[in-house]
């Protein structure tokens, strides 16, 4: 493939020592000296890229090395979009920011910083891509990196987003709950077997995919992305909570990713004749309770989607937006901007 050739090119001549050892990125998100998101899990980009695999995805992600040393990561993809442009991203839509070992001196930091930007650029230029999006992952500050690109932007923009402040105790969250949403906990705990595992066979992720399927209507990505979804489980990046009835046969179901700071709601399927009964009001208590557990900050239900929204979104999705806000104890803004690459 003459474009794969000439992409990896590009980073050799500015990363000569990169590389993508697993153990080697694994050791830097546990010694990061930032909040890591689920999408700087190698799980989650492989993820992405065999989502997009039909689009001629690319995965250029790399461990990042100083003298030799790993000292950070930085996930990195391609893939065409549906009016077959380049898209250059980390999860098939915007950048995140590279991350970086604790104690790195700030000037190594920086000149790495700006050898990314300088990549990503002439990547980008390589595939006539017009427009980068760039994601600050934080919800709190700005960081650095995204302070450094708002001064190369042609427009920036705010997303908002549903978290649980998992710092409170269970009693005080479920307070903060929506309060029809109480009862039909209850109530969904009582007539249905709710189980969480966080290890996954073969078997159990084609039940998963096939409910998914009968609800979806349709296959909707490739059976390597629900592959590559169970290694996470069995990697501990990932647990799933099932619902089922008193005969065992799976009605339900949630998938739920975490890093060392944040868990997040990546994919859930319930079938369509139980839509009245409270499945996912079961799903999303016992996430919470998990997550909480495993020392977790936040939980990420989902976008607060509104109509003013950059993309205005569908009936359906204000609809789920709604659902998953009455578990929200936060509302938090996320920013966002856009870079032409051309013009650096």
């Amino acid at each position: 493939m003459i474009i794969e050739k000439s992409l990896f090119k590009i980073i050799h001549d500015y990363f000569p020592d990169v590389d993508i050892d697993t153990n080697e990125w694994r050791d830097i998100l546990k010694t990061s000296k930032s909040n890591s998101s689920i999408f700087h899990l190698l799980n989650t980009v492989k993820y992405y890229v065999s989502y997009f695999s039909d689009n001629s995805s690319l995965n250029l992600s790399r461990v990042l090395y100083d003298d030799k040393q790993a000292v950070g990561i930085m996930p990195l993809m391609v893939h065409k979009n549906i009016n077959n442009e380049w898209v250059l991203s980390s999860n098939g839509v915007e950048i995140i920011e590279p991350i970086f070992k604790k104690n790195l001196a700030e000037k190594v930091r920086k000149k790495i910083e700006t050898k990314i930007l300088s990549l990503i650029f002439d990547l980008s230029k390589q595939l006539k891509i017009n427009k980068c999006q760039f994601v600050n992952i934080e919800f709190f500050k700005l960081s650095k990196w995204h302070v450094k690109l708002m001064e190369l932007a042609e427009e920036t923009f705010t997303s908002h987003h549903l978290l649980v402040d998992l710092s409170l105790s269970i009693e005080e969250i479920r307070l903060k709950f929506r309060k029809s949403f109480k009862p039909l906990i209850n109530k969904a705990f009582r007539e249905w077997k709710i189980q969480v595992h966080e290890k996954a066979t073969k078997e159990l992720f084609e039940k998963l995919r096939l409910l998914h399927k009968s609800v979806a209507g349709r296959s909707t990505r490739p059976i390597e992305s629900w592959d590559i979804q169970k290694q996470s489980v069995n990697t501990n990046e990932s647990f799933i909570v099932t619902v089922s009835d008193k005969k065992d046969l799976l009605v339900g179901f949630g998938l739920f990713v975490y890093s060392e700071d944040i868990g997040s709601y990546v994919v859930g399927a319930y079938r369509r004749d139980l839509f009245s009964k409270p499945l996912g009001h079961a799903v999303q208590m016992k996430a919470i309770e998990i997550l909480k557990s495993k020392g977790l900050s936040w939980y990420e239900i989902g976008n607060k989607h509104l109509s003013i929204d950059k993309t205005p979104p569908t009936e359906k999705e204000l609809s789920i937006s709604f659902f998953k806000e009455g578990f929200a104890t936060d509302v938090l803004p996320r920013q966002h901007l856009v870079i032409n690459p051309a013009k650096y």
